[in-house]
């Protein structure tokens, strides 16, 4: 394994140091080592360009052959251990050298401190100075030594040949900086491919290992279990409660896309809950009662019956079928109902509009699918044998026939009852029908909509109600 402890080890290496040598160190050339930089509070010189390729060429193929005796070792490593060691050994290696990676990522950008690579350049500005200091300085005047006033002089001409190196130019070019920020960043971006290779290599060999067979496999079996084996938090159940119980949700969704989750939810618990209620031990009623009341724990608002969308309904003439549906594409409501109000512009009347719109539609879409889904549990309840069940037959009228019927022999335009909250009239007539009393309110409050609001299944129901009566005659 010591190839592995090689290779990790050499991702992490600061290779700058390679690249600089000493100002005194013997092995400067003043005129192939012209850049000075601030390194780590020293001063170094920057060894050539053509000197860092070559050694970065050399750390390169290092790390390639590294990377392959690495991968040998690993395998057979692998080969000796026992298989509920194999997944730790392989965790280990690939978290050592992610370590590495992370390293090399800050290298990438030469400029940022973060980076082992960042150097600070020296500008010849302070050359510059001290060689108009001493261009202005009568020389006779001086005790300078005659060979260094030839030195400066040849400095200040602008025929010698110094003047041509970006040294002795108040910048570096442009050109030369962008050369060596990219020399210098491609080492560590080579090195970080490689090192991710390792990683990508040493995943793929923990894929192929029975431990990992092994709990695949469990997930399988887990996910062809009934949901309520499975960690309960996972369940469209907990889900649906979430949904209806945060009201910050339209920080994050639309009040359109918060009803297509609830759809979702709903047709997922039906199967959550069969699957549920047929496992031993379970008492039936007792876990309905449960979700029931888990239900009605949430803050959802529990009058938030269709006189919370009326307005809406009325302004866009919006069709409750098709917005069930979610079929209102062509109606400008859809842009309003299922826009980010968010994304909109801040303090505006528009977002104020499509914030209260989609506030309404949201907390009557949660009562709504609310009661449906409490009908459900009721429904799944087992009838107590004191009580007499009740067995319905092909003439008997659903609820919604049963409130057509009452309307039209002006039951509900009666003294008594018109003026009547859809409540007080719903607990009333649920006494006489022995019917569901949300069940009664919601089809009451269908006989204020439009035919054009209702959906074909009404029309059904209207048609039955009329040739009841046509009978009559």
């Amino acid at each position: 394994m010591q190839n592995v402890t090689n290779f990790i080890n050499l991702l992490g290496e600061n290779y700058y140091l390679d690249f600089i040598i000493q100002p005194y160190a013997e092995e400067v050339d003043y005129e192939k080592h012209f850049v000075l930089v601030h390194y780590q509070d020293k001063k170094y010189y920057e060894q050539t360009h053509e000197f860092i390729q070559i050694r970065q060429n050399e750390i390169i193929n290092d790390a390639k052959s590294l990377f392959q005796k690495s991968i040998s070792d690993i395998y057979l490593e692998v080969s000796k251990r026992k298989n509920e060691e194999i997944e730790k050994f392989l965790n280990f290696n690939i978290q050592a050298a992610k370590v590495k990676l992370n390293v090399l990522k800050n290298d990438f950008y030469v400029e940022n401190e973060k980076s082992r690579y960042c150097a600070i350049l020296y500008d010849d500005a302070d050359t510059q100075t001290l060689e108009t200091f001493f261009s202005k300085r009568d020389y006779s005047s001086t005790t300078t030594n005659i060979e260094i006033k030839s030195i400066i002089q040849k400095l200040n001409s602008g025929d010698s040949p110094k003047n041509l190196l970006p040294f002795n130019s108040s910048d570096y070019f442009l050109d030369f900086h962008i050369q060596r920020y990219k020399l210098l960043s491609f080492l560590p971006f080579k090195l970080f491919h490689i090192g991710h290779r390792f990683v990508f290599e040493l995943e793929k060999i923990k894929e192929l290992s029975p431990v990992s067979k092994l709990k695949k496999a469990k997930l399988k079996v887990e996910q062809s279990q009934p949901v309520s084996t499975m960690n309960k938090k996972d369940t469209y159940f907990d889900k649906f409660c979430e949904l209806i119980d945060d009201i910050n949700v339209l920080g994050k969704s639309t009040a359109l896309g918060v009803m297509i989750d609830l759809q979702l939810c709903l047709k997922e618990i039906k199967s959550e809950t069969l699957a549920e209620l047929q496992e031993k031990g379970v008492n039936r009623n007792d876990h309905l009662e449960f979700k029931i009341n888990e239900i009605d724990k949430r803050s959802y608002t529990k009058n938030a019956d269709f006189n919370y969308i009326k307005k809406w309904i009325n302004e866009y003439q919006i069709n409750l079928t098709d917005l069930f549906n979610n079929s209102i594409q062509d109606n400008p409501v859809y842009k309003m109902i299922n826009t980010h109000y968010k994304d909109m512009e801040k303090f505006s009347q528009e977002t104020d509009k499509v914030y209260y719109l989609q506030l309404d539609f949201y907390q009557y879409f949660c009562k709504y699918y609310a009661d449906e889904l409490i009908e459900y549990f009721k429904s799944k309840m087992t009838i107590s044998e004191t009580n007499i069940i009740e067995t319905e037959n092909a003439n008997q009228l659903s609820v919604n026939q049963a409130i057509i019927l009452l309307d039209k022999l002006g039951v509900f335009s009666a003294d008594t009852f018109e003026n009547k909250p859809n409540t007080k009239k719903a607990k009333l007539i649920s006494q006489l029908l022995g019917k569901n009393e949300k069940n009664i309110k919601t089809a009451i409050e269908k006989l204020e909509l439009k035919k054009s609001e209702l959906g074909a299944g009404y029309q059904r129901d209207l048609d039955k109600v009329q040739q009841l009566l046509n009978n009559l005659e």
